[in-house]
């Protein structure tokens, strides 16, 4: 059956970001067609309506037969610590993203936005631009450069093609995968377990509550300005000692170990939000306290 609205694609749309995205649109009657392959369990069960299907098998076809105008993709392996013992998995974040430009390219998809992570710019102790210069430190970072210059190149062969990277920092919140650290630890602190801080607990980290993230990129993906990369995140850095001193209001009994600090491990990620804030007049709804709270009310 051919869909009679234009409709917008969100890949891994199981996943953290990309359920709660697809859930948004839905509650404003905008039609999506939501893919994701499953190689990751949900935190949250599946919607009916999802097509299990790998990005690198998506065709124009598909693309055609749903009358897609705009691509959201979120698919990736985005373990980072992962990209070192299976680059293969990284790999697949560059080769499925070509796959997905060129058949978007047989049927004149003109607007797409490509998640982004922070950890393209790798060591710069100071407040993250867009325009700052890319200084990857794993793998799973410098498959996402790739992209960046992928996505350059698409443009410069086809000038009314705009592409934007949203480059996510650390976003959070109730059904995030329990390999991330907030998760992990509330996880961990649920079942009465210690947990453990890697070094010294002075790493900082830009953390944004995921329907602040959600609304920032409703105002985006439904804007018609146009820029090539957008940072998210709140443009303020916590560190893991003081999101341990939040825990500990809510777990009194909080018991922390200690593990050598990380090879490769970035001290500090904080975003210029001068875009998001000033451009798209984005104003969070949750600080840190608040968003902590709600994790912990709602944890799945």
């Amino acid at each position: 059956m051919i869909c009679k609205m234009n409709k917008i694609l969100i890949t891994g749309a199981a996943g953290f970001i990309g359920r709660q995205l697809s859930d948004r649109f839905m509650r404003l009657k905008i039609p999506t067609i939501d893919v994701d392959d499953l190689s990751v369990k949900p935190v949250i069960k599946p919607k009916k309506n999802l097509y299990k299907i790998k990005v690198e098998h998506i065709t124009y076809k598909f693309l055609k037969k749903h009358k897609i105008n705009k691509i959201i993709h979120l698919a990736a392996k985005k373990s980072v610590d992962q990209s070192f013992t299976n680059l293969s998995n990284s790999i697949q974040n560059y080769e499925m993203t070509i796959k997905l430009l060129n058949e978007a390219n047989k049927v004149n998809i003109k607007r797409i936005f490509l998640a982004s992570t922070c950890e393209i710019f790798g060591y710069q102790n100071k407040k993250l631009s867009e325009t700052d210069n890319y200084l990857p430190h794993s793998p799973y970072a410098v498959t996402k450069v790739a992209n960046e210059y992928l996505a350059n190149i698409y443009m410069m062969q086809k000038k009314d093609l705009k592409i934007t990277s949203l480059i996510f920092f650390n976003t959070y919140g109730p059904t995030e995968g329990k390999d991330a650290v907030i998760p992990k630890f509330i996880n961990k602190l649920k079942k009465g377990n210690k947990i453990f801080i890697e070094g010294n607990g002075n790493q900082g980290r830009d953390f944004t509550y995921i329907d602040d993230t959600i609304m920032a990129l409703e105002k985006i993906i439904l804007s018609k300005k146009y820029f090539r990369s957008i940072n998210i995140g709140s443009g303020k850095v916590i560190s893991i000692k003081n999101l341990i001193k939040i825990l500990r209001i809510y777990f009194p009994k909080l018991k922390i170990g200690k593990l050598p600090e990380r090879i490769n491990e970035i001290k500090n990620f904080k975003a210029n939000t001068n875009i998001l804030f000033k451009k798209f007049n984005v104003n969070f709804n949750y600080n840190f306290e608040k968003g902590i709270k709600e994790t912990i009310k709602n944890f799945k």
